[in-house]
């Protein structure tokens, strides 16, 4: 017998979405950003856990967390205890920065030199041939 999908989710769990996009939207309203930006909230025994991959949020949240606070504890009608943000890498930027490698296809690469040969700037003319030619050399 085959059951419907949503048979397969339990009751607390969709109200558990249903508080975790309100306190999306409340923290989006706070900051004034869209709810697309990059943050992750979580709610564990009346704290929050705001993951972020922009370090630039992750500083203003931090300044403003004691106030966030306030706001969130009155609109949700809930006691926050508190907020911690965490500044978390997403996995392919952090592996470009580490390795520094990039990847070009010989094509790119021949399409960038041939643009290099047009640039009347000497020294930027030499940077853009090298740019492609080590590039072009670093793709393991």
């Amino acid at each position: 017998m085959m059951k419907k999908i949503n048979q397969l989710i339990s009751k607390g769990f969709d109200e558990k979405l249903y508080q975790l996009d309100q306190l999306t939207a409340e923290i989006a309203c706070f900051f004034s950003v869209p709810v697309e930006n990059h943050f992750w909230p979580l709610l564990k025994n009346q704290r929050i856990t705001l993951l972020t991959d922009d370090p630039h949020f992750a500083t203003q949240a931090r300044f403003q967390q004691h106030l966030l606070s306030k706001h969130l504890s009155k609109c949700l009608n809930t006691n926050i205890r508190g907020i911690d943000i965490k500044v978390i890498g997403l996995h392919l930027a952090s592996v470009e920065q580490k390795t520094g490698n990039f990847r070009l296809s010989n094509n790119a690469s021949i399409i960038m030199q041939s643009i290099a040969q047009g640039i009347d700037d000497k020294e930027l003319r030499a940077a853009v041939q090298q740019l492609a030619q080590t590039a072009s050399h670093s793709r393991p």
